[in-house]
């Protein structure tokens, strides 16, 4: 295995090129987000447990306020369940999570994995266009936020594919996105040239 950057590994077989970026973030980071998981699931227990037992409700209470109460109540859970869905799966990317491309003969392929499971996709190298870096404004509030370590987001790199832009490169440095956009099309150049043969 070698490296083009800190992140960004690669491994050149007979039939094709595989490249792992990694998501992995410093230690403390990761504690944090587990924390903070382990935070947002004691709320979630204890707003659950409020729900079925009743013990928010007094006495004094009317009927028609205690009502609005639960549906609070119910419509908090839904709110809390999203995100406890959210902050697992950024946790497990943290974790485990790592961009697989495959660069074969024919096609690029590129997986989003959480450890071993995640959904591939092929795109044949007739119907992609150019790998380019994505124009990104470092002063948008969307662009900090997805930069941040609690989100999986801000993709450098797109090419288009019958008429959808296909984004990937999750949270890269520019040096980074330039090393593997060159990597890429240098590897793609590379595997077409072969199938000439």
């Amino acid at each position: 295995m070698k490296f083009i950057s800190e992140r960004i590994s690669y491994h050149r077989h007979d039939q094709y090129t595989t490249i792992l970026v990694s998501s992995k973030v410093e230690k403390w980071k990761e504690s944090l987000l587990f924390g903070w998981m382990l935070m947002w699931i004691a709320i979630g227990v204890l707003i659950l447990y409020l729900f079925v037992t009743g013990n928010y409700e007094l006495d004094s209470i009317d009927a028609k306020v205690k009502g609005q109460q639960k549906l609070f109540l119910l419509i908090f859970m839904v709110f809390w369940a999203y995100y406890l869905y959210r902050i697992i799966k950024i946790y497990l990317w943290r974790k485990k999570g790592v961009e697989y491309f495959k660069v074969d003969k024919e096609s690029l392929i590129i997986k989003r994995a959480y450890g071993k499971y995640g959904k591939a996709k092929s795109y044949i190298y007739s119907n992609m266009g150019k790998i380019e870096l994505l124009e990104k404004s470092n002063r948008s509030f969307s662009w900090v936020m997805q930069s941040s370590f609690w989100d999986i987001g801000n993709e450098a790199l797109s090419f288009g594919y019958e008429g959808k832009e296909v984004i990937f490169g999750i949270q890269l440095e520019i040096i980074e996105s330039k090393k593997l956009r060159d990597f890429l099309k240098m590897e793609i150049k590379r595997r077409k040239t072969l199938l000439k043969k």
